[in-house]
């Protein structure tokens, strides 16, 4: 019977070895210390038995503001459980969920294998009524069919190299009297005070400061910055928008995921629109094949409609919350992907790495879904 015990910086090679086994991308050391470092002392549980570490559930807390009221929230990522440790899912599920100190455990990101897993451990959907949602702008048509084609082809191994790579030109970054690029470290000023707005509007609001935004664009195996704009009114802004490209494996296009897009009411929500519209430009010019927001509620929902091009679909519920502290705080939260996982465990596209000793070649899959997407000649299934 496997044990289970928090994850240790021993296991860094472990956690690759099951990343590889899932199809997930590895990281370095350096990028597991990073990642590891986002769980504020509480970094995520394996699994082990006579053989070693056969599961594992990393772990994300990020701070949250309600006006005065400092609050603390969890996500969870990369669940996965070997063959032999069927059934462990269970427990690093118990053990994920009753972690103290925070007012919500969530999973943003499960696929429609692993979704009912959620359910039976007492996840509901969320958000309400978009739980299940994601909104797509396809970029290029052509190159979507082809990536169609290439699934075919790989339904039952992994291609030995990538087959699409996406632009090698940098778009240029914005510059308008409103829109523009930001920095976290140059631009901090304008926005923390954006963040302040934020927080001023009585929501339940996961921090956007400078200095959380610093620590996103601090992991040492990503390939590129994301991409972060505001608009700006005099010297404030009034909406910003944070986007990412990654890719999902080897046979598919580069993919930009808007990882957030918040603004300050009561005449924001056009300038975000503004920002999706910024951000589509960039990931068609980028190579991507499509852009996506993939986790939805109802006001994001809204600016997401007005930019050109987007589709609403619904196909399984992803998005799964448990609000430990005070069901009440429900109708206050209106997560956005930036929320989730998807800033921190996107599989970077392939290009000039910015790091040292990461480990991405192939092999490395999407850490975004907790299901095992190989195929059966492997022994892949869903986690237990």
């Amino acid at each position: 019977m496997p044990i289970l015990r928090t994850v240790l910086p021993a296991d860094w090679k472990s956690l690759n070895d099951l990343h590889r086994w899932a199809w997930f991308p590895e990281r370095s050391q350096g990028g597991w210390d990073w990642m590891h470092g986002l769980g504020q002392g509480y970094p995520g549980w394996v699994l082990e038995d006579d053989a070693g570490v056969c599961g594992y559930l990393g772990n994300i807390r990020q701070d949250y503001a309600l006006l005065d009221a400092r609050l603390v929230g969890a996500t969870g990522y990369s669940l996965i459980v070997l063959p032999r440790g069927r059934g462990g899912s269970r427990f690093l599920l118990e053990a994920f969920r009753g972690q103290p100190g925070v007012f919500a455990t969530s999973i943003f990101n499960s696929n429609a294998r692993a979704a009912p897993i959620y359910a039976r451990e007492g996840f509901t959907a969320f958000p309400a009524g978009w739980g299940d949602a994601k909104i797509v702008w396809p970029l290029a048509p052509m190159t979507i069919l082809s990536e169609r084609i290439a699934r075919s082809l790989y339904r039952n191994r992994r291609p030995s190299r990538e087959l699409f790579h996406g632009s090698h030109e940098i778009p240029p970054a914005p510059r308008g009297a409103c829109l523009s690029a930001l920095d976290p470290w140059t631009d901090a000023a304008a926005i923390n005070q954006f963040c302040a707005g934020l927080r001023s509007g009585g929501s339940l609001i996961v921090d956007r400061s400078a200095r959380a935004l610093q620590d996103r664009f601090s992991d040492p195996d990503r390939s590129e910055s994301p991409l972060l704009y505001g608009w700006r009114e005099g010297d404030r802004l009034s909406a910003m928008a944070l986007g990412q490209l990654g890719k999902m494996s080897e046979c598919e296009a580069p993919i930009l995921d808007i990882i957030d897009i918040a603004w300050l009411e009561p005449d924001g929500a056009a300038a975000a629109t503004a920002l999706l519209v910024q951000l589509k430009t960039h990931g068609r010019r980028a190579g991507a094949s499509r852009m996506r927001l993939s986790l939805v509620n109802s006001a994001t929902a809204a600016v997401a409609r007005n930019a050109p091009g987007g589709m609403v679909r619904r196909r399984h519920i992803h998005g799964h919350a448990i609000l430990v502290a005070d069901p009440g705080l429900e109708p206050l939260w209106s997560p956005t992907p930036y929320d989730g996982d998807f800033g921190f465990c996107l599989r970077p596209p392939p290009g000039e790495p910015d790091r040292s000793g990461a480990v991405a070649g192939p092999g490395a899959g999407s850490a975004i879904r907790e299901t095992i997407p190989g195929p059966a000649s492997l022994g892949c299934r869903p986690v237990p």
